[in-house]
């Protein structure tokens, strides 16, 4: 039977659909996708694990070469129409009932059945993804606009959340680095303000593949005196600000924006 329909965003012309028959033995996964409005299909499986069927098959809203797959054990990326598929998220084993993309964010957001929703922030860098930058040694992916908040003081939640709800990322600028292979070398970020002041050095993990490392937006202690004050938690100025990437001899930035929430003393 089918368990899902995907109607693309992008081309009117095209659909994925996400069949299934696990209820009658059958636990091969099965997406097909049309490119005329359903005269013809082909399918997009892919090399999807052989026994995890498919609940549901998602189109990036921007890139039409990006499909997302929820399975009985996970969740899949295709990052070539699905020819290829990789599974992404640090998640446990579980049925994934639904994906969504939210519209402002980019955030994925994921339904699994019985273990409750996980988001994984900003999809942008799955959609800059191409054969040119997987080829590459290394690549730092755009960073996306960042508030600075604080906790509300004095604020405290129900008990329930430190039995039920997961661990929730940290606040700040998140840095998502591709790597192709370990080499040994040291995989650093240095963030500058857009007059080349230096507020932060970085170091990110040298595992292949995907990795992210956040910055809470605080100057980091080894520029902290040069950068004037003695009050660490402060966060650094509104402003534009530059992260450069250093793997080995190959160098590369991006630039993003800071703001500051409302009552917010910068440094």
């Amino acid at each position: 039977w089918v368990s899902r329909i995907e109607a693309s965003q992008l081309d009117a012309n095209v659909a994925y659909v996400a069949t299934t028959g696990y209820r009658t033995g059958d636990d091969r996964p099965s997406i097909l996708r049309t490119a005329d409005l359903g005269k013809t299909w082909q399918s997009v499986t892919g090399d999807l694990p052989p026994a995890d069927p498919v609940e549901v098959v998602r189109e990036d809203s921007v890139n039409p070469k990006l499909l997302y797959a929820g399975t009985h054990f996970g969740v899949f990326a295709s990052f070539d129409q699905g020819e290829h598929w990789v599974r992404i998220g640090d998640m446990p084993s579980v049925r994934v009932d639904d994906i969504q993309i939210h519209p402002r964010t980019s955030d994925l957001v994921i339904a699994t059945h019985g273990r409750s929703i996980a988001i994984i922030d900003d999809s942008v860098p799955f959609r800059e993804f191409t054969p040119e930058i997987a080829a590459k040694p290394v690549h730092l992916f755009s960073v996306r606009s960042v508030t600075a908040r604080y906790l509300q003081p004095g604020f405290v939640d129900s008990n329930g959340k430190g039995v039920y709800r997961g661990e929730n990322p940290a606040e700040g600028a998140l840095f998502t680095v591709w790597l192709r292979e370990f080499t040994g070398d040291e995989t650093k970020i240095a963030v500058a303000t857009a007059s080349g002041q230096p507020v932060a050095n970085l170091k990110a993990p040298g595992t292949p593949g995907f990795t992210r490392l956040n910055w809470d937006l605080r100057p980091t202690k080894d520029v902290r005196v040069e950068y004037g004050g003695e009050k660490p938690e402060r966060f650094v100025p509104a402003g534009d600000y530059t992260a450069e990437l250093t793997f080995g001899s190959t160098k590369m930035k991006q630039t993003f924006h800071v703001d500051l929430a409302e009552g917010i003393t910068p440094r």
